[in-house]
């Protein structure tokens, strides 16, 4: 019977059913102790469940005492461990006739490879590879996806042809794991996910608008799955204030014992309510946590100087780098890393900016000069003239990373000799496709949709006309790599875009992926009934400009562009 009552007293054999805020009394504690389990407002035992619960309290087996969970974590892991020693024990024992140290070499090559993809994503999203990434992987062409789904891939054959290759494959195919939760796919489901394990290394964990917040007692689980994290991201939608700040106090805490942790990303829509991560975080930090990334939508105003509400990080004695990333609308600038002083190890300095270029520009005000004036490291997305790039340059004297991202419609951009500061130790530059341009006079509009759409109504130019481009960028590039004009240099990546690349597949030779080359014929010859048959070379994409940088002793890639640009 169920009595209507205010009073937070219960007698032994009564419970608080949460759902209807009501005592419920029972015949005794026993009884009412079990009841509680299903009558909670939040994370109760479904009513389905009930039966067999109860089977299993009868069941003369049954012996509390020989119960030695600790909690829901230690649950998982007893579940997880037990599986993987069965596949274990079966899988080191047998022999499949491949020499144990080949077997080995080899899946290590496809797992650095994976690794290496990912960290490259990772790094250059801001940690944010699991809301970016994901947006990228539903365009029609997907180079990170088609490296990443490839060696994924190849190791998950590989571990399908033997219980001994599984063993093997699975850690290095779980270096990192995506988690998307929702109302439909509740996150409880990954606690004993077989790729979790003491292997992962990076966790991305995405709630989606619907999805549930977790208990602090989930959390705890989930976590336990991964002792050995080196990189943590969070992607919130929704934003309930009181049920937020209660998740959030308990994911840091939970976070705070991981030795290994050095990298956390928060991101959500809003970029003003990551303060109550900032504050928890700062309070309750893992060890050694290194880099802070922050990622929104509608932003707060930024400035040179580290902003007042990110200052209770700076208790954080082996934090080096606070990152602060806008998305969404379009802004000149759109992007702060600060890092750690070496002068002054209670100070961080300006170190990263990310600007977007729009269109020529003249006047700049001085918050972005001085901006300009302090950053070490830029990324240059652009769509102007060449003069816009020589009138940033030459604000940036302490600049010693360039990232170049420039427009098909002028070749002219990457005429980079007169502009090049001699500062610069790494260059960086992402090519656009190669089309055929178009007059876009007529188009006064600065919009992404408008520039998204004048880029796909351009003509894909033909090989004869992508090799003649590169020839051309190969002789402007190379003017710049000259040691009187940047004598500082140290590496310099080339980055063709995929569409490019998949367009035009009889020019170039990718063997992983990642790297690049033009292919060159080495003989042709007659076979079969007369039919000619040749064999290709890999011939380098800039040829120029690989000679050089092997002569100064710099080193020089070209790689497919695997990686969103913003004018994607």
């Amino acid at each position: 019977m169920a009595v209507k009552s205010k009073s937070s007293s219960l007698d032994p054999n009564e419970c608080f059913a949460e759902i209807w805020h009501t005592k419920v009394r029972f015949d005794n504690p026993s009884e009412a102790l079990l009841a509680q389990l299903f009558l909670k407002d939040k994370g109760a035992i479904p009513l389905s469940a009930f039966n067999a619960l109860l089977s299993v309290i009868r069941n003369p087996s049954f012996d509390t005492r020989e119960i030695k969970f600790k909690d829901i974590g230690d649950f998982c892991s007893k579940v997880v461990s037990s599986r993987d020693g069965a596949v274990t024990r079966r899988g080191w024992a047998s022999n499949t006739g491949i020499p144990e140290v080949i077997l080995e070499g080899a899946l290590d090559v496809f797992g650095e490879e994976l690794r290496g993809v990912w960290d490259d994503a990772r790094r250059y999203y801001h940690g944010n590879v699991l809301s970016e990434g994901r947006q990228y992987e539903e365009a029609e062409y997907s180079s990170l996806d088609d490296a990443l789904a490839t060696w994924r891939h190849t190791l998950l054959n590989c571990a399908l042809v033997h219980s001994s290759w599984l063993v093997r494959a699975r850690p290095l195919r779980g270096y990192y794991h995506r988690l998307y939760a929702s109302d439909r796919s509740p996150l409880t489901r990954s606690l004993t996910n077989p790729s979790l394990g003491s292997w992962t290394r990076d966790l991305q964990m995405k709630l989606e608008e619907r999805s549930p917040f977790l208990h602090g007692n989930m959390i705890n689980a989930l976590l336990c799955r991964v002792p050995n994290l080196r990189t943590f991201q969070l992607h919130i939608l929704h934003y309930v204030p009181k049920i937020h700040n209660v998740f959030v106090a308990k994911l840091c805490k939970s976070l705070s014992s991981f030795t290994s942790l050095e990298e956390v990303c928060f991101s959500t829509l809003v970029l003003e309510k990551s303060k109550q991560f900032v504050q928890r975080l700062s309070q309750t930090p893992p060890p050694n946590l290194k880099v802070i990334q922050l990622l929104g939508g509608r932003s707060l105003d930024f400035a040179s100087h580290l902003p007042q509400w990110l200052s209770p990080l700076l208790s954080i004695a082996s934090l080096q780098s606070i990152g602060v990333h806008h998305g969404g609308e379009r802004r000149f600038i759109n992007g702060f890393t600060w890092s750690r002083s070496l002068a002054n190890s209670n100070r961080f300095e300006l170190d990263e900016l990310s600007i977007w270029a729009k269109n020529a520009t003249s006047n700049l005000e001085d918050s972005v000069l001085e901006a300009l004036r302090l950053t070490k490291r830029l990324n240059f997305k652009y769509r102007g003239g060449q003069a816009t790039v020589g009138r940033i340059l030459s604000e940036c004297p302490s600049l010693r990373s360039l990232s170049l991202i420039g427009d098909s419609w002028e070749i002219e951009f990457f005429d980079l000799a007169e502009v090049l500061p001699n500062s610069v130790e790494e260059l960086n530059i992402l090519f656009p496709p190669f089309t055929e341009s178009i007059d876009d006079s007529n188009s006064d509009s600065d919009s992404e949709e408008d520039f998204t759409f004048l880029t796909h109504s351009a003509r894909s130019s033909s090989a004869e006309e992508v090799a003649s481009k590169l020839g051309v960028l190969d002789l402007y590039i190379h003017k710049a790599l000259h040691s009187g004009k940047t004598s500082h240099l140290r590496s310099v990546n080339i980055y063709i875009h995929r569409d490019t690349v998949s367009q035009h597949r009889n020019l170039f030779h990718s063997p992983n992926h990642r790297l690049l080359y033009r292919k060159g014929v080495e003989n042709s010859e007659l076979v079969g009934a007369g039919e000619p048959s040749s064999r290709f070379i890999k011939a380098p994409v800039l040829p120029l400009c690989q000679l050089i940088c092997r002569e100064r002793g710099v080193l020089f890639s070209v790689e497919v562009q695997l990686l969103k640009m913003e004018m994607d």
